[in-house]
């Protein structure tokens, strides 16, 4: 569950008064607006997600020579469900789990593959069914559970991943590839050697390398003991046993603190070396709960922190401008949208209503208030910076009122009434409260009822078997929805029919079969074809309405050294290392 964050009152209430303005003249004259308010912080970003054009987008430059040893703090803005690699739903959970585990195959910041566990890449048959790993020999899992990690390893995690009865999220990655009907983890995942696990595919599957990647699936396939699954049954992953892995962190159980900090130390034996010599560099890594935003700004600037995960938008210049204090903020993978109840509620069952609010919602506003231009409005799926993305085949929906109003004559609504429900965190409240001003031009009104995360979320899961699902009562909600690099999670997972994670219901034949040929076609010039079809269906449909792609914004203290920054948010620190004067 993440904690509520909350935001000093008086800026906040500056800020809804700036927008309200911004959104009744009009996005032409919103930058004027914005840059003489009174508050004097004018968007500091160019609009598409950037920041200023001036900012680095990659990694924290080394200075000197390494320096191994030392302690980081890292301070995160909500706790963690589990650290459960298998089981894990959000970002503090993976980013603590990637610096304890590994996988065969890791994401680098570009969302390039390369090996992890596995000490080259695959070699993969003609026809793109079989993938062999061979695995680095003299891997060793953390003690107690000290022993060498063999094909034995691999094949019991992914066999286990793949069993519906275990719960793993990451079953859902590979269902009619390596599981399913008629096929069986155990024809599909064999061990070939003592070090060479071999993966029987039922079909070419394109994303198969970098669905699985450390660093891009949110830690689900990385490798555990088994047996310390089984010894520790439920409380593995808790807060009060922590796990075991292979990386080059190991979790301190006794030195971690629920709900306030969770203590990793060096793994001595970690099987990875850098330019400085054995990895990782650090001693100590501590993650710090921290959900006030002006808190972790007020840590970051006295030293008591080194990284804040998420610098707000409103201290990314002053924090720019300080001599010990750097900002990294590049575009994310993670899109803000409106969750509309398009099976259940009447008027967001017509398309032409929910394509209305997309031309109501002043998104250009949003960028440029809320997020001081570090965000970038949300046009397809698929985020600007992916390969896949192709801008002429999405729908896109410029803010015009009277196109809205249009549409609403046309879907038989002039005028009606909902409630939405965003996770009540000041970033998706404010970005409400704009909608609400933008629906009210064209007859809608949208009472906004602050909800917690699990409850944000609960309406609408598990309803592909269950018709009822959203209830009726249920109208809307304002979220985060992230993924890692694969095109087919911003597509497939989340828009094809009968997919877990499609929690808007959306079904629609002919993208469908688009997203179908898309992962089953390895040429990526022709796979971005069919990507481009299914971005053109999906958004002309706009089964729920596209708000911004946030930026992940990393403030850190001028000390930390070979940081790189993941549009996926999450954090990983075994080339890290630490100025000690």
């Amino acid at each position: 569950m993440v904690p509520n964050i909350t935001e000093d009152d008086r800026g906040r209430r500056g800020f809804l008064k700036m927008a309200g303005a911004t959104t009744t003249i009009g996005a032409g004259s919103m930058l004027a607006g914005c840059a003489s308010s009174n508050s004097g912080s004018q968007g500091n970003g160019d609009g598409n997600g950037n920041g200023p054009k001036t900012a680095a987008n990659t990694q924290t430059e080394s200075t000197g020579e390494i320096q191994p040893g030392g302690t980081l703090t890292v301070a995160m803005q909500s706790d963690y469900d589990t650290l459960h690699p298998h089981k894990i739903p959000g970002t503090t959970g993976t980013t603590i789990a990637e610096n304890i585990g590994n996988a065969l195959v890791k994401a680098t910041p570009k969302g390039e593959v390369k090996p992890d566990l596995a000490r080259e890449m695959p070699t993969v048959s003609n026809d793109g069914k079989q993938y062999t790993f061979k695995l680095r020999k003299g891997v060793k899992f953390h003690p107690p559970y000290e022993r060498e990690l063999t094909a034995d390893d691999v094949v019991e995690n992914w066999r286990n991943i793949l069993d519906p009865d275990y719960g793993a999220y990451g079953l859902s990655t590979y269902k009619g590839i390596l599981t399913g009907e008629n096929v069986t983890p155990k024809e599909t995942v064999q061990k070939t050697g003592k070090y060479e696990v071999t993966f029987n595919l039922t079909e070419p599957f394109a994303p198969f390398l970098i669905k699985q990647a450390k660093m891009s699936a949110f830690g689900w396939f990385n490798i555990v003991p088994m047996e310390a699954v089984e010894e520790h049954g439920k409380d593995f992953g808790t807060p009060k046993t922590g796990i075991w892995s292979t990386g080059p962190f190991i979790y301190q159980a006794d030195k971690s603190t629920a709900g306030s900090k969770y203590v990793l130390e060096k793994n001595p034996n970690y099987f990875k070396e850098g330019e400085g010599g054995q990895l990782p560099y650090l001693d100590k890594l501590v993650f710090q709960i921290s959900p006030e935003s002006t808190t972790r700004t007020s840590s970051l600037k006295s030293g008591q922190i080194d990284i804040d995960e998420s610098a707000a938008a409103t201290s990314i210049k002053d924090l720019k401008n300080r001599e010990k204090t750097h900002v990294v903020s590049k575009p994310s993978s993670a899109k803000m949208s409106q969750w509309v109840n398009r099976r259940n509620y009447e008027p967001f069952t017509k398309t032409k209503v929910r394509k209305a609010l997309m031309h109501a919602a002043n998104r250009k506003a949003i960028v440029e208030t809320k997020f001081r231009g570090y965000a970038a409005i949300a046009h397809s799926p698929l985020p600007p910076w992916h390969w896949a993305y192709d801008k002429d085949a999405a729908v896109t929906y410029e803010n015009d009122t009277k196109k809205a109003k249009q549409l609403l004559k046309e879907a038989g609504e002039s005028s009606f009434s909902f409630t939405c429900e965003p996770t009540n965190q000041p970033k998706f409240i404010d970005v409400a409260k704009i909608l609400q001003q933008n629906y009210k031009k064209i007859g809608i009104d949208m009472s906004i009822k602050p909800a917690s995360k699990g409850t944000t979320w609960q309406p609408l899961v598990g309803g592909w078997d269950d018709k009822s699902v959203p209830p009726k009562s249920w109208h809307s909600m304002i979220e985060n929805y992230t993924w890692g690099f694969s095109a087919d999670d911003f597509t497939y997972a989340t828009f094809h029919s009968e997919q877990p994670f499609n929690y808007t219901y959306y079904s629609n034949e002919k993208a469908d079969k688009a997203m179908e040929k898309a992962r089953k076609t390895r040429d990526r010039k022709k796979r971005k074809e069919h990507y481009a079809t299914a971005q053109k269906l999906i958004t002309d449909d706009m089964p729920k309405p596209f708000l911004v792609w946030n930026n992940v914004s990393h403030a850190f203290r001028s000390r930390v050294n070979n940081f790189d920054v993941y549009p996926t948010a999450y954090m990983l620190f075994e080339n890290v290392w630490v100025s000690q004067n």
